[in-house]
């Protein structure tokens, strides 16, 4: 997915509605922690003591908890993920909000200019927008560029995609992907434990290396995820099954090709 090239097709399409709407209106002036199983803690008379399991035992391992959280992830009907990948060898930040599917949702992309775009989705039809940043460097007028905040083109399916294929699915699809993610599906390793805003996690992964983070109160939430030096990307993961629901534009902030 090539968001440079995506950016300069959609900016043709845009530029040229903009242009016919800024010509035609604008002269006038948007864990359960399992407890260990603590091998009965009956008093024993041998004179050999029991041996005491080390913590991590009663941790589960690596492997499990990504299997988990990988099912429960993509099975959510919607979410919220906010966070930086790399596409076409740049860092972009995007913020996708709304279902899986992409059916219902908004993105938010930051460009490599320093400008964000938006893409607005409900069913069938697209709608882009951007930030003042943005709409300058689409039309390479600032009157006009700054003519576009607040407002929304309608643009096609093919047009909303060529800024990437920016979905909550298809974000977990890639991430999950990865080899070096992938590969903690083999870890037998017992998972690290930390805390994230004051709640229990477990970290799979090595420092340095591609890492997930995982709520440890047994739903098995995805919280975060950090990609290798080979695709580097961190995103933060929220509002699991309880995204927005978006709506169609007015059509005051629509321009009209």
């Amino acid at each position: 997915m090539e968001t440079g090239s995506g950016l300069r097709t959609m900016a043709a399409t845009a530029t040229v509605l903009v242009a016919l709407a800024v010509g035609g209106c604008n002269r006038d002036a948007e864990g359960t922690e399992t407890a260990s199983p603590t091998g009965s803690a009956t008093a024993s008379t041998s004179t050999s003591p029991t041996p005491t399991p080390s913590p991590s035992s009663s941790l589960p391992t690596v492997g499990e908890v990504y299997r988990q959280a990988r099912t429960a992830a993509l099975a959510a009907p919607s979410g919220h993920v906010v966070g930086t990948q790399t596409r076409d060898g740049a860092p972009v930040t995007v913020d996708v909000e709304g279902n899986a599917n992409g059916s219902n949702q908004t993105v938010f992309i930051t460009t490599p200019s320093g400008g964000q775009a938006e893409v607005i989705t409900v069913g069938a039809d697209h709608w882009l927008g951007g930030d003042e940043e943005f709409w300058v460097e689409q039309t390479g007028d600032p009157a006009a560029g700054s003519g576009m905040v607040g407002k929304y083109v309608a643009i096609s399916e093919s047009d909303a995609t060529e800024l990437g294929s920016f979905t909550l699915r298809t974000m977990l699809t890639e991430t999950f992907g990865l080899p070096e993610i992938a590969a903690l599906e083999t870890d037998a390793s017992p998972v690290e434990e930390s805390e994230v805003d004051g709640k229990a996690v477990y970290i799979l992964g090595e420092a340095d290396g591609a890492r997930l983070w995982v709520l440890a109160d047994g739903s098995a939430t995805l919280v975060r995820a950090v990609g290798p030096s080979t695709a580097p990307a961190d995103l933060v993961f929220s509002d699991w099954g309880r995204a927005q629901t978006f709506t169609t534009p007015p059509a005051s902030m629509v321009v009209e090709g």
